[in-house]
């Protein structure tokens, strides 16, 4: 009989725990991966190391980061996996790692049988294909959506050659998958990433056999991003949804002064608009008129809507990672959109911006524009006169915007915590959307509550409490709930953080050693990682998340009026860093209520 992963613990002694980690050549994942591994066989736990070894070398996440695609000249494919080798023998070398590649699970036959397989099967029926029981033609479908922006399945016909591709590394990993688990018999697999259309289907495989799975990904915190860790069961969002079921324990818990100070620190990094992962400009050191922007009147109240992309929400229901949410108010976020439109047409005393969100254009990540753009430019034509979009291309902050917004409403952007973290009142149709506490925003879950829980906010308007309760769900999201590497893991993720001189031995080093950085970074790391009992404990207890093992010294025990102090400090920071010395002579501007907490 099989063994329900969720019954598996590993309390009594150490166990074979299988590192799939074909991506060697993305470094920022490679080495967090691999100083987990080393830290689990400090730890007595029999580690193998299994990577590539060129098997999917059509196409790959490595070489998809690197802007190449399955169409790519083959010499430019061929160079990420000559990198992804000599990084997977640094990594081997370094840490002492026994294993071995896909290449040698496989034979040359395998890949025939696989493109003969394929080329008969209809795009249809690619999509439906199931392989030793794993949905192998659903899980292929992930990059190829985020790639093409998609909200849903319909490709043309050069996006479905490209599913293609990574339908055909799938499949490759299915067939050395089995033989795998049948040679080693782990106890546990860990990927980077379960989303990965290939460690999606190792985790799979591994459920199949009845073997729990952990992914791996970097933190929230974007000044600390590769510096801690994600380390969960199953996959990102189920991981994320456990994390919110455990707030009401920490609900009431003050947020100690040096958590605080690195919240505060991410906010300050998202503001100076440099990270990938920062969508909106920097806000403008200099004065700047949003209502003269816009054409809002003084006495205007500005609701701002800020839209979310539908990509990543599309391809995690592709690959079964998201449930479908048929109750949600609005079945798509343009309904909500009209809808919002509708109730500002009949209130002249507000003015509604539409914020569409940056990623649905080409932006620091990706270089193309989503279908729902395309739909929104189509929608949001003619409007009435209290309503206006902020488009990208607009180049506006979000933040010059929250400098005179009086409540912001919102779909499922992270946008609803940065707001709340500001002390601005947020409203939202869907709680089950998003992944932080619902009670940090007004929640209307019917059209007539909608409209209420807006009015509600209108009136209640800033609040310092509710920033005092986002710190202490960030310090949850960002502290308690990640594994923290920094003491082997401290190179920042934002080159202009490091010194000029910083940056100039490495570019020199990087043409006579082209490993430099990386062999350093194996140098530098600590013997043994401060969190290593934290690590150990969460397989050994096959626990969820952090969250669930008693870590002592996690939790600092401080007053709330300590904490109310360390709170006035850290968003006169915020305010300084996001206006400066700005001043309209006004006292309802956000920025006028920060600095005045000084």
């Amino acid at each position: 009989m099989r063994i329900s992963c969720a019954e598996i613990c590993f309390a009594d002694g150490p166990v074979k725990i299988l590192f799939f980690a074909p991506h060697a050549a993305i470094w920022v994942h490679a080495f967090p991966e691999a100083l987990i591994a080393e830290t689990l066989a400090q730890s007595g736990h029999s580690i193998v190391y299994v990577s590539c070894g060129e098997a999917l070398q059509q196409v790959c996440n490595p070489m998809n980061a690197s802007g190449l695609d399955h169409l790519s000249r083959i010499e430019a494919r061929r160079e990420i996996c000559r990198l992804c080798g000599q990084q997977k023998e640094l990594l081997r070398r370094e840490f002492g790692f026994t294993g071995y590649d896909l290449t040698d699970l496989l034979e040359p036959a395998d890949q025939i049988r696989a493109t003969e397989m394929l080329k008969d099967l209809s795009f249809e029926q690619c999509t439906s294909l199931r392989l030793e029981n794993v949905p192998v033609g659903k899980l292929a479908l992930y990059e190829t959506i985020l790639n093409h922006k998609k909200t849903g399945i319909e490709f043309d016909a050069g996006e479905q050659r490209e599913y293609r591709a990574w339908l055909q590394g799938a499949v490759t990993t299915v067939t050395a998958g089995r033989r795998l688990f049948e040679r080693e018999q782990p106890d546990c697999l860990v990927v980077y990433n379960s989303f990965y259309s290939v460690n999606n289907v190792m985790c799979c495989l591994a459920s199949e056999h009845g073997i729990p799975h952990y992914f791996l990904h970097a933190g929230g915190n974007l000044s600390r991003r590769l510096q801690t860790l994600m380390v969960g069961r199953n996959e990102a969002y189920g991981y994320a949804r456990r994390i919110v079921e455990r707030w009401p324990q920490f609900r009431d818990r003050p947020c100690p002064p040096g958590v605080m100070r690195e919240i505060t620190d991410h906010f300050l990094t998202l503001f100076g608009g440099r990270s990938v992962f920062s969508y909106s400009p920097a806000a403008s050191r200099q004065p700047f008129d949003v209502r003269a922007r816009y054409g809002i009147g003084i006495d205007q109240k500005v609701m701002v809507a800020t839209m979310s992309s539908n990509d990543e929400r599309a391809a995690a229901k592709a690959i079964g990672a998201l449930p479908d949410h048929p109750a949600t108010l609005f079945p798509q976020q343009v309904d909500w959109v009209k809808r919002l439109i509708d109730f500002a047409a009949g209130r002249t005393d507000l003015f509604l911006l539409i914020r569409v969100h940056p990623r649905d254009f080409p932006n620091k990540r990706e270089g193309i524009k989503s279908e729902q753009a395309r739909n929104l430019e189509a929608l949001l034509r003619k409007l009435p006169a209290n309503v206006c979009v902020n488009w990208p291309n607009d180049h506006v902050s979000l933040y010059d915007l929250a400098n005179e917004t009086s409540v912001f409403l919102n779909a499922w952007s992270n946008t609803g915590k940065e707001m709340s973290v500001l002390g601005l009142p947020v409203v939202i149709y869907a709680p089950e959307l998003i992944y932080y506490p619902s009670d940090l925003n007004y929640v209307g879950t019917t059209e007539w509550e909608l409209i209420e829980r807006i009015d509600q906010a209108l009136q209640d308007g800033w609040s310092l409490d509710r920033s005092r309760a986002t710190y202490r769900w960030l310090a949850v999201e960002y502290k308690y709930g990640r594994i923290d590497i920094g003491d082997s893991y401290n190179r920042p993720e934002d080159a202009h953080a490091r010194s000029v001189m910083q940056r100039i031995v490495n570019r020199v080093a990087q043409v006579v050693a082209p490993l430099y950085q990386q062999e350093q970074d194996c140098r530098r790391r600590a013997s043994r990682l401060q969190a290593a009992q934290a690590v150990d404990s969460i397989f050994r207890s096959s626990a969820q998340t952090p969250l669930d093992i008693e870590e002592e010294g996690t939790f600092s025990d401080i007053s709330e009026n300590e904490e109310g102090w360390a709170l006035r400090s850290e968003l006169v920071r915020i305010g300084k860093a996001l206006f400066g010395p700005r001043s309209t002579g006004r006292s309802d501007t956000l920025a006028a209520r920060l600095l005045a907490l000084e």
